[in-house]
């Protein structure tokens, strides 16, 4: 009879995770894992503990199980059978044992060698997944993991930059050449030693300041990064209505359409198809002055400083921008004041103010809320009141359709 096999899916995941308990990146900073592999004779560890792990379990479908003796044989067969087509790893003969395939490296090399395969890509939203920068990144070469470093200063949440490690530093630099869009915004790619620089600073500067708090008795946690944000509303700059973008023609739809064949040979489909059609509105309307993109905004208001996001859609006429830096969303704004009415935008004028207060606070904690979503948008209106902390608002949406939310976010009112 013939020994069944995991299905193809299944088998690549737990190829997958199997390769990052025992890799380079994992292994070292893994104390449990490393201190098995030492009470080994032959630097193996039990398979079945291994498939008792709780990812191994979840891609197992294992729901019973709560520790080593409960996976079944057949479940050991069949893992190992998959784990032997594995360059990186090693299955004893009687297949209840894996580990590595080549000796770890010392700390130092390895170090090295793990940082010429790595790259950081930003800017990316705080609740991105893993899983969709692994499926993304794979259609250009073998991801080995993604890594994602927490903010310097808000320790709970996502920087905003990820690092993607490589299985080899070919296609680290073949992947640093490319031009890339990941959920409609276009990548900054630099190798992992940029970040490191850039990371290091930042620490300083956090240390610095908190020593200056601190020497000023205020040593208080901020619950969310303060005046790195500014709203804008776009008015066309040949009306005084609020700018509603014109549509894609025939021509440029039937364009669109093309872009969603997808081939589900590699990564996911839904993926592809978000990545070539932000791709092609980029190529389609980049000369298109009635058109505003994500691109055309980035320029206009990266002259003020590090622009880490450009929270907008095409065809809305509001949005965010999220600087890295409180000075840049302070000089924007004083831009968009000093030009009496705004910044210019292809044929739109950016009207910008600070979001601050209230609105500021809830923009964050609707960001971070892991709401599926890659982008705050439209789950915001734009407040009134003085200095945009709030004032009276309609009970409907733009839309028409009523907003029984509570604590909704809200946009802050271009004056």
């Amino acid at each position: 009879m013939a020994t069944p096999s995991l299905g193809e899916d299944t088998a690549k995941a737990v190829l997958r995770q199997v390769e990052f308990y025992f890799g380079d990146s994992n292994l070292p900073k893994d104390d449990f894992l490393k201190t098995k592999i030492n009470e080994s004779e032959d630097d193996m560890v039990c398979l079945a503990l291994i498939c008792s792990f709780s990812k191994m379990r979840g891609h197992l479908n294992l729901t019973e199980v709560k520790k080593a003796d409960d996976v079944p044989d057949c479940t050991l067969k069949v893992v190992a059978q998959t784990l032997r087509t594995s360059s990186s790893l090693k299955v004893s003969e009687d297949g209840k044992k894996v580990g590595r395939s080549t000796k770890l490296l010392e700390p130092e090399e390895l170090i090295e060698q793990l940082d010429s395969r790595t790259i950081a890509a930003s800017p990316l939203e705080l609740n991105v997944q893993r899983e969709a920068l692994e499926a993304f990144f794979g259609q250009y070469a073998k991801v080995n993991s993604v890594r994602l470093p927490r903010h310097v200063v808000q320790r709970k949440y996502f920087c905003g930059t990820a690092l993607i490690e490589f299985s080899a530093v070919e296609d680290a630099q073949t992947v640093l050449e490319q031009s890339l869009v990941f959920a409609g915004a276009e990548q900054e790619l630099k190798p992992k030693k940029d970040f490191d620089v850039i990371r290091e600073k930042e620490v300083e500067e956090f240390e610095r300041n908190r020593s200056i708090k601190t020497s000023n008795g205020s040593n208080a946690e901020e619950k969310h990064p303060k005046g790195l944000l500014v709203a804008f509303k776009l008015k066309s700059a040949s009306a005084g209505d609020s700018a509603e973008q014109n549509g894609p023609d025939e021509k440029k739809t039937a364009e669109m359409k093309m872009t969603k064949k997808v081939d589900d040979k590699h990564g996911s489909p839904i993926d592809k198809v978000v990545e070539k059609e932000n791709k092609s509105s980029i190529s389609i309307y980049k000369d298109d002055m009635n058109v505003v993109l994500r691109e055309d905004l980035k320029d206009v208001f990266k002259k003020f400083g590090t622009v880490k996001y450009v929270d907008f859609r095409i065809r809305e006429d509001k949005g965010y921008i999220r600087f890295e830096q409180p000075e840049a969303a302070q000089k924007a704004h004083a831009a968009s004041v000093s030009a009496k009415g705004g910044l210019v935008v292809k044929n739109f004028i950016a009207n910008v103010e600070p979001v601050t207060g209230v609105a500021e606070s809830e923009y964050w904690s609707l960001l971070r809320g892991n709401q599926g979503k890659h982008r705050v948008g439209n789950h915001f209106h734009w407040r009134g009141g003085k200095n945009n902390r709030g004032g009276k608002r309609g009970r409907d949406g733009e839309n028409g359709s009523p907003r029984g939310r509570p604590n909704e976010a809200k946009r802050a009112r271009a004056a």
